[in-house]
C-alpha cells in the first residue's frame, strides 16, 4: 500500500507567541512595578542627584538612595531584556534561518545563558572597579562611582522594557529593532563617561586617563561578553 500525502513545512518560530519570552516580559513588568511602587520618590531624587554638580558628597548618599533590592532587581531585568533583544535581532537578521531552526528547548537555554553572561559581566565589573579604584582613588570616589554605575544600569533596565515590548510584539523593520536599543546603549555609555569624568577626572588633563580607564574597564569586558554570546549561539543554536 502506497502512502499518499504531502511533506509538511515547519512553522517558523514566532517570538511573540513564545511562553518563555512572555514569562520574562511579565516578570520584568512586575519588577518595574515593584521598583516604582516602593521607591518612586527616591528614584526621582537620585536621578536629580546624578546631574548635580554641587560637590562630590552631594552626588549620592546611601540614606536617601533607592532601595538596593530594587536596584539589584532592575539590574537583573536589564540582563534578561538584553538577552531577549539579542535573540530577537538574531532571528530577524537578514539571511538568518534561525526562526526555522529554533526548537522549544533552544529558546530557554539561550535566554538563560545570555542572561547569565550579562549578569556575570556586571558582577565582574563591580569587583574590577572596586580593585582598580581602590588602587588609584579614595574610598568615597569609589563608592560614588559604583552606586552611579549600577543606578544607571537600573534606569537602562527600566527603559528597555517598553523598547523590548515594542520590538517583540511590533512588526518593525530589522534596522529599527537594532537602532532603538543601540541608541539607549549609546546614551548609557555617554552618561558613564560623564560620571567618570565628573567623579575621577575633573581636570582637563584627566581626559587622557579617562580614555585609558574607560577603554580598559568598559570596552574590553563588553567585547569579551559579546564573544561569549557568539559562542553560546554557536553551541545552542
Amino acid at each position: 500500500m502506497n502512502n499518499v500525502g504531502f511533506t509538511g513545512e515547519r512553522i517558523p518560530y514566532l517570538m511573540g507567541a513564545d511562553e518563555w519570552v512572555t514569562a520574562i516580559l511579565l516578570l520584568c513588568f512586575l519588577i518595574t512595578s515593584y521598583a516604582l511602587s516602593h521607591g518612586r520618590n527616591q528614584l526621582f531624587q537620585s536621578i536629580r542627584k546624578l546631574f548635580s554638580n554641587r560637590g562630590i558628597n552631594h552626588i549620592f548618599h546611601r540614606q536617601v538612595g533607592v532601595d538596593y533590592s530594587c536596584l539589584m532587581l532592575l539590574n537583573l531585568q536589564a540582563c534578561l531584556l538584553v538577552a531577549v533583544m539579542v535573540l530577537k535581532c538574531s532571528i530577524d537578521a537578514p539571511g538568518s534561518d534561525l526562526a526555522v531552526r529554533l526548537t522549544s528547548l533552544d529558546v530557554p537555554l539561550f535566554l538563560g545563558g545570555g542572561s547569565g553572561l550579562f549578569l556575570l559581566y556586571l558582577v565582574v565589573k563591580r569587583f574590577s572597579y572596586k580593585l582598580v579604584n581602590w588602587v588609584f582613588f579614595d574610598r568615597i570616589k569609589n563608592n560614588l562611582w559604583i552606586e552611579a554605575y549600577f543606578f544607571v544600569v537600573s534606569i537602562f533596565g527600566m527603559l528597555m522594557l517598553p523598547v523590548t515590548l515594542l520590538v517583540v510584539y511590533g512588526d518593525l523593520p530589522f534596522y529599527v529593532n537594532v537602532i532603538i536599543p543601540a541608541f539607549l546603549f549609546f546614551l548609557m555609555n555617554l552618561f558613564f563617561i560623564y560620571k567618570c569624568f565628573s567623579i575621577f577626572f575633573s581636570q582637563l588633563h584627566g581626559s587622557f586617563y579617562l580614555f585609558l580607564y574607560f577603554c580598559t574597564l568598559e570596552v574590553l569586558p563588553f567585547l569579551v561578553v559579546w564573544k561569549g554570546i557568539e559562542m553560546v549561539s554557536d553551541i545552542l543554536l
